[in-house]
């Protein structure tokens, strides 16, 4: 199977989040302390596709995944973060 563009990758793992880890992923975002930061105003009230805009419009798309990777894993999601490098890399 074809990788899948890094923004569609990102909107789907997003919307396969329980509501409590898309919150600690908001959370852990607004928290990382590595530049770019991401404002509190970018986040709060936002739709998994702004939230999605946000990574890849503040990161990069390359810098986004690597980025949200490291957040899943850091909120116990590490089914999610490898499901997502597989579908963006197209590797098993």
């Amino acid at each position: 199977m074809a990788p899948r563009t890094i923004s569609s990758a990102l909107a789907d793992m997003l919307s396969d989040l329980k509501k409590q880890d898309f919150e600690k992923f908001c959370h852990r975002l607004l928290d990382r302390r590595e530049e770019p930061r991401v404002r509190r105003n970018q986040v709060e009230g936002k739709s998994l596709l702004e939230i999605t805009d946000v990574l890849v419009s503040t990161f990069t798309e390359q810098r986004a995944l690597d980025v949200a990777v490291e957040i899943l894993k850091q909120i116990g999601c590490n089914q999610a973060a490898r499901e997502l490098v597989r579908e963006t890399t197209g590797s098993n």
